[in-house]
């Protein structure tokens, strides 16, 4: 029974954050065309090497895809705060946090002051000005601090459920259709999003027009 309640709450939990994370890399990938071009690439050779299963090997080898989820989870992770409780006294920067105290991380704002990305305006952590899938395959490039899936022993059980849904989402998506975004018609329209929830989201959502794939030129 306990399997079973365990893994209820991992596919119950993980199917919100997870449509939250794919409608942001939707919108993302609809304003990024040559992102979604290299996403549409990798899934060509892929394809042409394994054929159409998405076996956890195959799914291994998409590391382009795997950096673009990642980038989304940075620019565009979990809105609220995590949780820890001290279990002994600890000295911060000269600041003393009793033994039993209760810290309040917020996982957007650590993304934001990572020093390896940090800019004076903050446009490292914008949709269209700091979205940059390549910076995770170079160590010097690569941010400092990830925690969508928070960290050490707490840290999320359903992280590899998550991406593997993630994955097979958008390779799905990358090999079948091309799309265009219905609700941003311009590059200089305003993105809203949504207030008091828990996964970040676009308040019109990202709603696309789906067309007939064109292969990518190899």
């Amino acid at each position: 029974q306990q399997v079973i309640d365990n893994a209820l709450i991992l596919i119950f939990a993980g199917s919100e954050t997870s449509a939250s994370t794919l409608t942001c890399a939707s919108l993302i990938l609809g304003l990024h065309s040559d992102v979604w071009a290299r996403v549409k690439e990798e899934q060509q050779a892929i394809q042409s090497k394994y054929g159409d299963d998405l076996t956890k090997s195959v799914l291994d080898e998409c590391t382009y895809l795997d950096s673009v989820l990642k980038e989304t989870l940075r620019i565009k992770p979990l809105e609220g705060m995590e949780i820890r409780k001290t279990e002994q006294t600890l000295i911060i920067d000269g600041k003393q946090i009793p033994r039993g105290w209760f810290i309040f991380n917020n996982v957007k704002a650590t993304h934001m002051n990572d020093p390896v990305l940090q800019t004076e305006d903050d446009s490292h952590m914008d949709i269209r000005k700091g979205f940059n899938p390549d910076r995770w395959s170079d160590d010097a490039t690569k941010p400092s601090v990830w925690l969508p899936f928070g960290e050490g022993g707490r840290r999320c059980l359903g992280e590899r459920l998550a991406m593997v849904e993630m994955k097979v989402f958008l390779a799905t998506l990358a090999r079948k259709v091309d799309y265009d975004l219905a609700n941003v018609k311009s590059s200089e329209d305003e993105i809203k999003w949504k207030k008091m929830t828990a996964m970040a989201r676009p308040l019109d959502g990202a709603e696309i027009k789906p067309r007939a794939a064109v292969p990518v030129p190899v």
